[in-house]
């Protein structure tokens, strides 16, 4: 009699700790909109812009702001992994972490040659524009970086 009562006791203690750790997680982070835009396929820096949407010219643009766009496609995976990966071969060129912030109105990246935080001035299927002070002819300004998505 004694073990069938351990018995049940043991059952008992079983279940409710394999009761305790199946309940949902609620306060988990859940993908927005615009973050499921962002990481359904790589982007292409196709020019930048002043704050008007006139096309800045490239031999004003510094070397490093040059090479996003020659060389590099940036790619944002569902983990917060972003990477940058060069055009021609896709092959990693570095990588970092993103976040967006601020109600998806800031896109917080950290990956070498290519960091900060960028307003979001709009992203689409097929728009990225970011909003960042860079040199322009070597005075620091206010720009649009536009990207277009990568379809192979």
């Amino acid at each position: 009699m004694n073990r069938l009562i351990n018995l049940v006791a043991v059952f008992v203690i079983l279940f409710s700790l394999g009761s305790c750790g199946s309940k949902d997680n609620d306060d988990s982070v859940k993908p927005t909109e615009k973050s499921k835009i962002l990481v359904n396929y790589p982007w292409r820096m196709s020019s930048v812009t002043d704050l008007n949407g006139k096309a800045i010219a490239d031999n004003l643009l510094s070397a490093d702001t040059k090479a996003i766009g020659t060389y590099m496609d940036i790619q944002f995976l569902s983990n917060n992994v972003t990477k940058a990966l060069e055009q021609k071969t896709s092959q990693v060129i570095n990588g970092g972490t993103w976040y967006l912030i601020d109600n998806d109105a800031t896109l917080d990246i950290a990956v070498t040659g290519f960091s900060g935080k960028f307003g979001v001035v709009e992203l689409t299927n097929s728009k990225l524009r970011l909003k960042s002070t860079m040199p322009v002819d070597g005075v620091d300004t206010e720009t649009i970086m536009v990207f277009e998505p990568v379809i192979k």
